[in-house]
Order: C-alpha cells, then structure tokens, then sequence
C-alpha cells in the first residue's frame, strides 16, 4: 500500500490497516437527525427520474441495497457505461467523502513492467488542460478538502474529504482526470525517480519492507501477488511514455470505477451528478482475465535468511489463506486475537514476557481478492535466535489446532474485533473507505455489514478447523532477517 493508505478488521489489515466500524453506543448506529432508509422502489424511482434528466448516462438501475443500524443505507446504482456509484447518506455532519476506486493494482500488472499502477497513481495528480496541476490543488485547498490516494494488490484509489457543499467539485475534478489527463516524458521522467526514492526507502532502505518483499515472493512464487506493488528498479526504469498511457486507456475506464460517497448528502443529488459528469464517458473492456490458481506452498516450512542492517534479529512467518469472499476470514481473524493481536494473546504472552525471547510479537490475517494471507512477526532481543520464536509459533498453533481457544479466550477474541471493527468507522471518509474495500476485494459492499455477526458466529470448533488446515508447518514461509556481519 503506498500513499496516505495503511490496512484493522476486513480487507485492511496488519500495521497497514485502514480500521472499521465505531461501538453501538457512538453516532454511527443512532444520529440525531438522520433520515429513515429508503425503501427499493424509492431507490429505483431516483435511477428512472436521473436517467430521464440525464440520457447521456444510457439508463440508470439500482443494483444493490444494504441497511445497517437502523437508520443508515447503503445503496450501489450502475450507469449504462458500466461505472458503479455507492452512497452512504449520514447528515450528522456537513460534510463528505469522494472516493473512486478503481480495478486495477498490481496484480494485473505483467513480468517486466512491475510498478506502474504506484507509478500512475502519482501521474494522476499531474493535472488535464482544464484543471493543471497548480490549479486542482488550489481548487481543493481553498474548499477545505483533504486529498491523498493509494495502490495496493488488488485496486487503486482517490479520495477527496471535504465539506458536502463542494462535492460536485469533487465531481468535476476527478471525472476530467479520469479521461483527459495530461502525460509528458518530462512528468514521467519526474515521477518515476519519486517512485524509486520511495522504493529505496520503503523496501531496499528497510529492513521491515525487506523482509514482505521476501516473503511475498515465496508465498506467492508465480501469481502476480508476489510482485511488489512498489516495482522492481529494473522495471520502473524500463517503463515508457507509451505504457503508461496504454496503462491508461486501458485501466482508467468508466467500467472499471466505483465511486463511493458517504457524508451529509443527498443520494438523488449525488446520482444526477454522476450521471452528468461520468455518463457520458465511452465504455472500455480491459480484457483482463483472472490468472489460475498456484500450487500452494507444501513440504515445508520454506526458510529463507537475509543479511539485514539490524541489531538484533527479527523474523517473518506467512500462510497463504482464503480470499475476502470465504466465512473462514472470520476464525483466522479470532485466531490471530487469541494468539497474536494483543499483550494478553498466547505468543506475545509466551516471547515478550514469560520467556523475554522477544522485544514485540504481532499478527494479521488479511484476505484478499483471489487468495489471502496470514502473516506473524516477531522481533528478537539482542542475542536470541529467530528460531526460537518460529518454534514457538509453531507450538502455539498446533495447540490451538488441538484444544481450541477457550470460552474467555473466545469472547475476549471476538468483543475486541466487534468493537475494533465498529469504533473505527466514525468518520465519512473511513465509511467510504470501507465501502469501496469491501466493494474491489470482496467483490460486494454488503459484505461488509456481515462482519459483526461473522465474528460473533466463530466457535472454538471453527478455530481448531482453521488453524489444522491452513496455519501448518508445511504450508509456512518463514523470512529471517539477521544483523549483517
């Protein structure tokens, strides 16, 4: 993930996540003055009265509806030229989130071309004819809006927080980059050393990004999630003017966009500008086809060390698990509370202090699009071996495949992801946030209004089960980084 971006609960995870909901008692669920939900046909009756307004946008339909809370919607319409808007109205404050995600992040990416959808991402924020860059910044700095965007594996994404009154800005601005925006070598040549910096100081210069590029490559030897999303120097090198504006036309497409909105707005208001903005545009097919399955790692576990500029070492475990769409999401996320997540979790307990292995021990399971992953770190204390805590680990999950959690370690588990899940979506822009990762990773929003009960639904069989399959010594990558001689 680059950018503003970092992944809590649900398809964000691990020391980058984005994080979800807000407790029940907080304004999410219950907002003064928010209105009741639509019912479908309402919703249906705002797609036929837009459409009549706007003929540009080849016909309008409701596609999905979700309630949640009582008195909050969400409600997905899909426009002629395939482009999908989601709205979440909540007028408890006068003010927005725009956000367009788009299909397209690493994962389609080809062998020599690694990192060109990061290295979009910053073309993006280059400027068109009628909006320069000087001049979309401006625009959004006097309206007061927070801007910033961000590519991962499985999507890209723009987002624009701002008071509700300047959302058609918002609007206007993104639908002209969509199509019309300016590519030069000069550009090109500029972005691509920012790129490469950051590659030096996110991976090359880091030891913590080091060692998931490892680790990623292993778990993930063939399919494109082993490449990283920040590219290879060779590639970013290689890239042309031309790839990137083929990279362009092909990706940056009404068909392959979802616009999320959340705030202090009207659904029918926001669907009319869509529709005018966004409805003419021409439809694109990407012709993108989604790779074959890869054999999972087996007969291991696959050990790998690297020289590190460390003082003390440190390791990384992974499994290769299920993608967003599969209910086992919900029991890897309980394993990782009973075992990883916090000081009162088994392995933290066990390295950090019983047996003072381990300055720091975490954990995350996050699922993806195609595929997921479950990934432990542990930092070693000066003069202990990283073996130790990859034993340890080991010990710990076979337990747990074995006995299960117990019944305190299992409402701990799941109150703490209920509530970790449900405090962190107070904002607009964590809502939309949420909506539109729920939307490109697991392939539907109303996804995400399952998670509460998913987790409350885990028994200590469905631990044991997850845990016996997927959490094995055989199925493990293990990346050690020790201090350079």
């Amino acid at each position: 993930m680059t950018e503003g971006a970092s992944p809590g609960a649900g398809p964000f995870r691990r020391s980058r996540a984005f994080a979800w909901r807000c407790l029940l008692t907080l304004p999410i669920v219950a907002c003064a003055g928010t209105a009741a939900a639509a019912g479908s046909a309402d919703l249906q009756a705002i797609a036929a009265v837009v459409a009549a307004e706007v003929p540009a946008a080849g016909g309008i339909r409701l596609d999905a509806v979700a309630n949640w809370g009582g008195d909050l919607q969400a409600a997905r319409w899909v426009l002629g030229n395939g482009l999908a808007v989601l709205v979440m109205r909540d007028p408890s404050a006068p003010v927005a989130s725009f956000q367009t995600w788009l299909g397209v992040g690493s994962r389609q990416e080809v062998k020599g071309r690694t990192g060109i959808a990061h290295l979009f991402e910053h073309l993006m924020f280059k400027g068109t004819r009628e909006h320069p860059h000087s001049v979309f910044d401006r625009m959004l700095e006097r309206a007061g809006a927070q801007t910033n965007a961000a590519t991962w594996l499985d999507w890209t994404f723009y987002f624009e927080n701002l008071p509700a009154s300047e959302l058609e800005m918002a609007v206007r601005l993104e639908s002209d980059r969509l199509v019309n925006l300016v590519l030069t070598q000069e550009q090109l040549d500029s972005e691509r050393e920012v790129v490469k910096n950051e590659r030096l100081y996110r991976v090359d210069n880091d030891p913590d990004g080091a060692v998931e590029e490892a680790l990623f490559e292993r778990l993930f030897p063939v399919h494109p999630y082993g490449r990283p999303t920040l590219g290879y120097m060779t590639d970013l090198d290689a890239l042309t003017l031309e790839d990137c504006r083929a990279f362009y036309r092909r990706w940056y497409s009404p068909g392959n966009v979802t616009l999320v909105v959340a705030g202090d707005v009207d659904p029918k208001e926001v669907l009319r500008l869509v529709a005018r903005y966004y409805g003419p545009l021409p439809p694109v097919d990407t012709g993108w086809t989604v790779p074959l399955p890869e054999a999972e790692p087996t007969g291991g576990p696959i050990v790998v060390s690297m020289p590190l500029p460390v003082a003390a070492e440190r390791v990384r475990m992974g499994w290769r698990t299920v993608p967003a769409t599969s209910d086992v999401a919900f029991a890897l996320d309980v394993i990782n509370e009973v075992l990883f997540a916090t000081e009162s979790s088994r392995v933290h307990d066990r390295l950090v202090e019983r047996e003072a292995v381990a300055s720091d021990v975490d954990g995350a399971s996050e699922p993806l699009a195609l595929d997921g992953v479950f990934v432990v770190d542990a930092f070693l204390n000066e003069g202990k071996k990283a073996e130790e805590a990859v034993e340890a680990v080991f010990q710990e999950l076979e337990r747990l495949a074995k006995n299960g959690p117990s019944k305190v370690e299992l409402d701990r588990a799941r109150n703490h992801l209920e509530a970790a899940f449900l405090r962190s979506l107070v904002t607009a822009g964590a809502r939309a946030t949420q909506l539109g990762a729920y939307e490109r990773t697991a392939g539907d929003f109303r996804r995400m209004f399952t998670f509460v009960d998913g987790v409350r639904g885990v028994r200590a069989a469905d631990v044991k089960r997850a845990a016996g399959r997927l959490l094995t010594r055989s199925r493990a990558v293990v990346v050690i980084g020790r201090p350079a001689q």
